[in-house]
């Protein structure tokens, strides 16, 4: 059964994150389970190569954001090594439109700041609603948190960035 996270979208249920991980060459001739995505997301944050921060309330995980070196993103287009990237935002569904997304959005920016990224970059979709490209965040989120509009990355999504540091 899939976490209650995913009932807002079933179809993220499975994908631990994986999809800007993986080159052609991971995937090639390898069916996409749920249990492969997790065991490479396993042996990603094991390696360092994945990492995120959660939200919790009390003892309960409440909250993910997938927040890593921007070029370990490799379905997104390449940048500086001093650049960070967030990405896949998911929250439990009691907890939606509370401010969870927003919360983890603002810890990993300081985070990454004190890890000595220069910048952080996000994809969002340009549509507010939420659909099925909303784990990335809504457009208004990263706009409030001080991030410029960069370029369109496809008619759905643009590439936003904000400085860490000068």
């Amino acid at each position: 059964m899939a976490a209650k996270a995913f009932e807002t979208n079933p179809n993220w249920a499975g994908c631990y994150c994986q999809f800007y991980l993986d080159t052609e060459s991971d995937i090639e001739g390898v069916e996409l389970t749920a249990e492969r995505n997790r065991q490479k997301a396993c042996d990603r944050i094991a390696s360092g190569a994945m990492r995120g921060y959660l939200a919790f309330d009390g003892d309960e995980v409440i909250g993910w954001v997938a927040a890593n070196k921007a070029n370990n993103f490799v379905q997104l287009p390449p940048t500086s090594e001093e650049t960070a990237r967030i990405l896949c935002f998911i929250v439990e569904p009691n907890h939606q439109g509370k401010g969870v997304a927003t919360a983890l959005l603002n810890f990993a920016i300081e985070h990454l700041a004190t890890q000595g990224f220069k910048a952080v970059e996000a994809a969002p979709q340009l549509d507010e609603g939420f659909g099925a490209s909303g784990y990335r965040g809504k457009l208004s989120m990263f706009m409030k948190a001080g991030f410029e509009p960069l370029e369109g990355l496809d008619e759905h999504h643009v590439l936003v960035r904000r400085q860490l540091t000068d």
